[in-house]
């Protein structure tokens, strides 16, 4: 194996692991699944980063409304 080929597998090794730890990260900031992210960032780092970037924040709305109405 050449000097090279080792170079870029450690530079993708690298890449997946901050590229689950970005996506996990962003994940939980955007209340969604932190593993599921973690995994879709490991093994395909750079869309995931890109596709988790781009997400708006997960709200869940609930529904009160007795407690509305006695305001």
């Amino acid at each position: 194996m050449e000097e090279g080929a080792g170079f870029l597998i450690i530079i993708q090794i690298v890449l997946k692991i901050v590229g689950a730890i970005v996506c996990t990260n962003k994940a939980g900031e955007l209340n969604r699944s932190g593993l599921g992210w973690g995994i879709f960032g490991f093994s395909m780092p750079i869309l995931a980063m890109i596709i988790v970037y781009s997400l708006k924040p997960k709200i869940d709305w609930y529904e009160d409304s007795e407690k509305n109405c006695k305001q």
